[in-house]
């Protein structure tokens, strides 16, 4: 192993792996230095690493996991008692005495919260948290949908948060415990960039989401009440950009019309959140009238969290936090000492893309924003929290290990970049958990390492399991305990696409694959189902409807903590939301729900979901 390799792995640089395909990787010098960089190392060649092995890894923040209040840590302090103290991110003062013995502290009795503290006259942080996270018995069931996707008799464009709440409703009502649906963050859906995972901030809300039925303000402004009644048609597909300009023209009417009593409860809660006027000021940076768009975006997101308030005290939203944040977006650039700089965040190579994925927005880096008790981080994960059942966590090997490309590099020349810690990670989920009473959901579509997977075992964050990774000639591996069972997801084929190979047809369009390999595939494809149908004693002529159903109840009455359906596959839908590793060649984030929210008054949802019920009581 040579110095560039030995400093590497000092740092916590996974350069050689294995990918999806089974080959070995190993990054390039030129990658492995630029993310070295990127982590504070002034290297300029390899020759530099000899050198940096010499000097101290950095200043690298004191940061302690107490399990259940108790535990013990390494400490420069002499065998005997030892007083341990500090404040909670709570407020919460308290001292606590601690055995020493060989150098480590044995500590008990500390509260949990995130603890600024001093120990043996140094500053750390301690975190203490309850080793299993938030969670009530049962077996449950929900829906999922894209809320720009969905659609009904009153909001006949797009979604908003009062769709969502009858949504919610619709679903409860039928003895579902959760609707889930895809991040309800900010986008620039205004340039056309409406990704649900590049939101412009992780700590504010979507303003084309807020439902203007429910400002008081609508009374008093004939412009809105003119506007709402006059949605822009839309197709198959969205126009985001008509969407957005429709949405805040209302909004921007409301805004005016907002006075007296609630002004002043606007500006009482305006001055009580420090960020958000950087937010405003980069949101409405290349609008067309900033300041007149600046008063309208603080007044939509005092709306935002009245309307997501509300909907979390009903019970049963489960909402999803990305992986990430648009590399111009607010995040970025009010916490841009906690992201690492000229990094992309990426996949390796896989079956499928096998040129590797690059995201195009910066990972956080592992300890800039842990020296400050994972400060950035915590205001994301409470700000979903506080009205969320259940908190969906993107990409959860990111507890672990997150793939760093270079920007410029290839993505098949990136580099695996190890948190210093896990367990600090967990253990603020598992708090968080227990203070808003949200139940965790890591994504892990079984490629995640081990650790990850025993991590989250042990914490008790349910791990996803979809039937399509699951499924052979002889019926599918059921799903295992404490996990989520979806037959598919936002990045995968409808049913009705999977069941017809669509998913194929798009990978030839790309040019992922060519025309034999595609008919290789969809023959593939046409045997599995063909078994499935075999293996559930159903006739060969069954629609994809109808196998769609049987499995579905038959995943019901297995294991598993939470069954959740996909809305668009009781619709028949054959179109994706997303085709993973596109931008502009697919129409992602786009396409509206074949059918409207009624469309589950139809006999034959009702049907299926009043069996699941009897199937799956809450």
């Amino acid at each position: 192993m040579n110095a560039l390799e030995r400093l590497a792995h000092a740092r916590g640089l996974e350069i050689e792996y294995y990918d999806a395909l089974g080959r070995h990787r190993r990054a390039s010098d030129e990658s492995i230095l630029a993310v070295l960089r990127a982590l504070g190392e002034p290297l300029r060649t390899p020759d530099d690493a000899e050198a940096a092995l010499a000097r101290p890894d950095g200043e690298r923040a004191s940061v302690y996991v107490l399990w259940d209040g108790r535990g013990d840590f390494e400490v420069a302090h002499a065998d005997g008692k030892l007083t341990v103290e500090g404040v909670s991110d709570l407020g919460e003062r308290w001292s606590v005495r601690a055995d020493v013995a060989n150098g480590r502290a044995k500590i008990e009795g500390v509260p949990f919260g995130v603890h600024d503290a001093l120990v043996s006259g140094a500053h750390a942080w301690i975190l203490s948290a309850p080793t299993v996270s938030y969670g009530e018995p049962g077996r449950r069931w929900g829906l999922f949908a894209p809320l720009y996707a969905l659609h009904d008799r009153t909001t006949p464009d797009a979604g908003d948060f009062g769709t969502l709440g009858r949504a919610l409703d619709a679903t409860r009502s039928r003895g579902g415990d959760c609707f889930a649906t895809l991040p309800l963050l900010p986008v620039f859906a205004e340039r056309n960039e409406p990704s649900p995972y590049a939101p412009v901030s992780r700590l504010f809300w979507n303003e084309l989401y807020v439902d203007p039925r429910h400002a008081p303000e609508l009374q008093s402004s004939d412009l809105a009440r003119r506007l709402l009644e006059s949605p822009p048609a839309q197709g198959d597909y969205l126009d985001w950009v008509a969407l957005a300009t429709h949405r805040f023209a209302i909004l921007d009417a409301l805004a005016v019309a907002c006075g007296g009593e609630r002004r002043a409860k606007l500006e009482a809660w305006t001055s009580a959140r420090p960020h958000l006027q950087g937010y405003v000021d980069k949101r409405v940076a290349r609008m067309a009238d900033p300041a007149r768009a600046a008063q309208t975006v603080r007044y939509a997101q005092w709306l935002a969290d009245e309307q997501l308030a509300a909907l979390g005290a009903k019970g049963g939203l489960y909402v999803d936090l990305p992986l990430g944040v648009h590399h111009d977006g607010y995040d970025a650039a009010r916490f841009s000492d906690r992201f690492a700089q000229g990094i992309s965040t990426g996949a390796p190579p896989d079956p499928l893309f096998e040129g590797g994925q690059s995201w195009g927005f910066p990972p956080l880096h592992p300890e800039k924003d842990r020296a400050t008790g994972w400060s950035y981080l915590r205001q994301c994960l409470e700000h979903h929290m506080q009205n969320a059942s259940v908190l969906r966590i993107d990409h959860a090997a990111w507890l672990h290990r997150l793939y760093w490309v270079p920007n410029g590099a290839p993505a098949t020349d990136g580099v695996y970049v190890h948190h210093t810690n896990p367990d600090e990670l967990h253990a603020l989920l598992s708090l968080l958990s227990h203070r808003h009473r949200c139940r965790l959901v890591g994504e892990d579509l079984g490629t995640v390492p081990d650790a990850v997977r025993s991590s989250m075992a042990r914490h008790r964050e349910a791990r996803t399991w979809v039937f399509y990774f699951f499924a052979h000639d002889w019926g599918w591996e059921p799903p295992p305990e404490g996990s989520v069972a979806t037959l598919n997801t936002h990045d995968l084929p409808t049913f009705a696409g999977w069941w017809g190979a669509k998913d194929v047809d798009d990978w030839v369009d790309l040019g992922l694959y060519d025309e034999a390999r595609a008919a290789d595939a969809k023959l593939e494809r046409s045997k599995l189902t063909s078994d499935l149908k075999r293996c559930l004693a159903m006739p060969e002529d069954a629609s994809a409807r109808e196998v769609h159903d049987r499995i579905t109840l038959a995943v019901a009455e297995g294991p598993g903590d939470l069954l959740l359906l996909t809305l668009e596959d009781l619709f028949s839908e054959d179109r994706p939301q997303n085709v993973p590793g596109t931008f502009d060649e697919k129409p992602n984030w786009m396409r509206r729900a074949k059918e409207g929210l009624e469309a589950l008054e139809k006999p034959e949802n009702d049907a299926l979901l009043a069996d699941i019920r009897r199937r799956r009581p809450v």
